[in-house]
């Protein structure tokens, strides 16, 4: 709900606190931080048990939430984000590590159904104090811990779980994701300027360096090795990176193409419903599916074969789907037909997403399912650790490609506009867009309307090539696997790499 919320509140936030050029840091701080402490709250949940690292995670999360809603410069909102990220990002992958320990592997699809619920709405007056809507539910949900009963039976000491584990491994992975950050956040003023060839080239260096340090170290790898010695895991967790990758850029920046076109952001809330509740409601259907049919295949491949359809729908998407004049000789049924195809082509903004949203909310919870069917019962935490850090640092990944792109693309076409009255720096573009209404040569304004909304076509143009790719690699690699639910014994045909 946090980040659905801040993703419709973003552009007004924006305009409010100034620092347009950080847009998408306010997301990817979030998530970054969220990744960062990922595998460490694994392995220390194993050590002191699973409530005291949700207690900590969730009083984290409120502090951070109540210093986002009072920030006064886009800064401060950024770092606030990171301290909500250390706290929040960890919560639902301490809930999915919780509900693997206390239920069997086939009740388990119910019970984490509850998990992908979310809400869109917007905030007008002072949005950045939308964030302290946290406060009351997540004070709700720390009383309601007291009555949370598990135990967890530590096997090893303090000292030699720390011995273990890979911290140069975890500073490898997340000093490479900064590189590629920062590096995409300077290729929105050039891909050819020397900040960003220098930090997407590190970052390969480092890529390949943590790849051979996790295969080779004799600790205990952040990502563990047994996840990709079998074809099956190894692909699950690569389609849930490009899953992540795609499914936060529609989160983001769907909202700000509602508002380019002229949205408050409670309607650009509004507008988000069919996607984010559609997302969630597939999310239920595709768990009750998998619980009754005890495979997850089917689903998976016609998950990956819709959104791919969704996306696909949504680069159609531009102002001219707001509204739509249909000529016609007959005088008396002229507005019969404006009206009609207007319905029409606005209907296309929310019913594009929602078949989006048939595909993603079916692989939320589904690939953590199969992963967890996949490994043996005592790895299902260090699985789902590995599960929740792949997908948060690829959440920052597609936010930040979502914001290169836009901008990007979007300067591009703005300079084609002759006599333009916009200023084309990464900042002004950003704030610009609660303002667009405000130009006063109309041609120019729909033309500029126009060239934003191409550009956040952009990105799903970017985000279908990754979103085909998943849906070629679940089809031809889980052909021979199947689950078999009850009593944690189950088999997935894998083959190994």
């Amino acid at each position: 709900m946090d980040q659905t919320i801040i993703a419709t509140a973003l552009p007004t936030i924006v305009s409010n606190l100034g620092g347009g050029k950080n847009y998408s840091w306010i997301g990817s701080a979030f998530l970054l931080a969220a990744a960062t402490l990922s595998p460490l709250y694994g392995k220390l949940s194993d050590i002191i048990g699973r409530k005291p690292i949700l207690y900590t995670c969730l009083i984290i999360f409120l502090i951070g939430s109540a210093l986002c809603g009072a920030a006064q410069s886009m800064v401060w909102l950024i770092f606030c984000r990171a301290v909500q990220g250390v706290g929040g990002g960890r919560m639902i992958q301490m809930i999915q590590i919780i509900i693997s320990d206390i239920v069997t592997l086939e009740e388990r699809v119910a019970f984490m159904l509850l998990v992908p619920f979310n809400a869109n709405h917007g905030i007008n007056a002072v949005p950045h104090r939308c964030f302290w809507i946290n406060l009351p539910t997540r004070g709700a949900a720390f009383f309601m811990l007291f009555f949370l009963n598990v135990s967890t039976q530590e096997t090893k000491p303090y000292n030699e779980h720390l011995r273990e584990f890979d911290f140069v491994g975890l500073f490898l992975i997340v000093a490479g994701v900064v590189c590629l950050l920062i590096g995409f956040n300077y290729s929105e003023v050039s891909w050819s300027s020397m900040e960003t060839i220098v930090l997407v080239t590190i970052r390969a260096s480092l890529l390949v360096i943590s790849s051979v340090h996790e295969a080779l170290t004799k600790k205990s790898a952040i990502i563990p090795r047994r996840l990709f010695q079998t074809r099956t895991t190894a692909v699950l967790l690569i389609t849930v990176f490009l899953h992540s990758a795609t499914f936060f850029p529609g989160a983001y920046y769907l909202p700000v193409y509602y508002q380019i076109l002229g949205a408050s952001p409670t309607g650009a809330g509004v507008r988000m419903i069919p996607f984010s509740f559609g997302a969630a409601l597939f999310a239920i259907i595709s768990g009750i599916i998998v619980s009754k049919t005890k495979d997850y295949r089917m689903i998976m491949w016609i998950g990956w074969a819709i959104f791919t359809l969704g996306y696909g729908l949504m680069t159609m998407l531009d102002s001219h789907s707001n509204t739509y004049v249909f000529s016609s000789p007959h005088c008396a049924f002229r507005s019969q037909f404006m009206i009609t195809h207007d319905l029409a082509f606005s209907a296309m903004k929310v019913l594009y997403p929602f078949v989006a949203s048939f595909g993603i909310g079916s692989l939320f919870q589904v690939p953590l399912i199969a992963l967890q069917a996949a490994m043996p019962r005592k790895d299902v935490a260090r699985s789902t650790s590995a599960f929740g850090f792949v997908r948060t640092l690829s959440g920052t990944v597609g936010i930040s490609i979502g914001q290169a792109v836009f901008l990007g693309t979007l300067r591009r076409r703005l300079q084609k506009i002759p006599n333009l009255s916009v200023s084309t720096s990464s900042s002004a573009l950003s704030e610009s867009v609660r303002h667009l209404s405000e130009i006063a040569n109309p041609n120019q304004r729909a033309e500029i309307i126009q060239a934003y909304t191409k550009s956040i076509s952009s990105i799903w143009l970017v985000c279908l090539p990754m979103i085909g790719a998943s849906f070629l690699m679940s089809a031809l690699t889980f052909i021979d696997t199947e689950i078999l639910f009850g009593n944690q014994a189950y088999h997935t045909g894998s083959k190994s790499l």
